[in-house]
């Protein structure tokens, strides 16, 4: 039988924790981490005093809010072989785990798809890779701050490293509803257009340099910080605001490839992002 590890992370979500994990515990899967990231409401402590069967990391170095890290560092607390990345606020339903176990595939990571064939955007987080997998595609990438990116580049990541998507049926989950105040409390960007944008930046830039280094996902740490720090940067006081110029970013990377001996060759790319606003009538 496959074995399947939960892992979660949480900043200030105990009530949600309170109505979610529940379910999970229910299911006995293998293992259920929870990453407690600072959470001020001692969500960690609550959780070790009902659920003891379920292991509690604990982040106290970092006073925003990085799911990616958190992630990374819930998969270090785990051995079984599936691994599923679940939000605090992710209600499951009966027999879920058994769908799972049935039907995964390690050829594969899976994401949740609708009966109508359409992407549930609420549970888009909510996703189970192997071990290999996750270790060959490099996890999560740290350099992902505020609101949205690090699913869809861990996604691509996954497929670089050949595993396609499957899918499992969304109606397994159910999203807590709740407001954007609360998605972005322990964000410095509290804007989700403007966290959005200056991660889809990124993305595209991290996807550029990949195609200059014949596909490679190994970028290094610091470049991609250096990457991300001139795209806040160049966005943060635009914030956005139709009133201000847009404002264009231009990265210029260089890389070298092979030419027949003595030679080598040198590729420099100037890659301009730009911002335009469309009709509402293209939307």
């Amino acid at each position: 039988m496959k074995s399947v590890a939960f892992v979660t992370t949480c900043k200030s979500r105990l009530h949600h924790i309170k109505q979610t994990l529940p379910p999970i515990v229910a299911q006995a899967p293998d293992e259920i981490v929870v990453v407690d990231y600072g959470c001020p409401d001692k969500s960690g402590d609550w959780i070790e005093d009902h659920y003891p069967t379920v292991k509690v990391v604990r982040v106290n170095d970092d006073e925003d809010f990085c799911v990616a890290r958190a992630r990374n560092i819930g998969v270090a607390a785990t051995s079984s072989e599936w691994i599923c990345f679940i939000d605090a606020d992710i209600l499951i339903t009966p027999g879920w785990l058994d769908w799972l176990r049935q039907n995964l595939h390690p050829s594969f990571h899976f994401r949740s798809i609708q009966s109508d064939r359409t992407k549930g955007s609420d549970t888009w987080g909510t996703v189970l890779c192997t071990r290999q997998a996750f270790a060959r595609s490099g996890g999560y990438d740290e350099v992902f701050r505020g609101w949205g990116g690090e699913d869809n580049d861990f996604h691509s990541r996954l497929q670089l490293a050949g595993y396609s998507e499957a899918q499992f049926p969304a109606e397994y989950l159910q999203a807590i509803e709740h407001d954007d105040k609360e998605r972005y409390a322990h964000y410095s960007i509290k804007s989700k257009l403007h966290s959005r944008i200056i991660n889809k930046f990124y993305r595209v830039a991290k996807l550029q340099i990949m195609a200059l280094n014949n596909l490679n996902p190994d970028i290094p740490l610091d470049l991609r910080k250096q990457i991300r720090n001139e795209i806040t940067s160049a966005l943060r006081d635009w914030n956005p605001d139709d009133t201000r110029e847009y404002p264009d970013v231009s990265l210029t990377f260089n890389s070298t490839g092979w030419l027949p001996p003595p030679y080598r060759m040198k590729n420099q790319v100037t890659l301009t992002l730009s911002i335009e606003k469309q009709d509402e009538s293209s939307f």
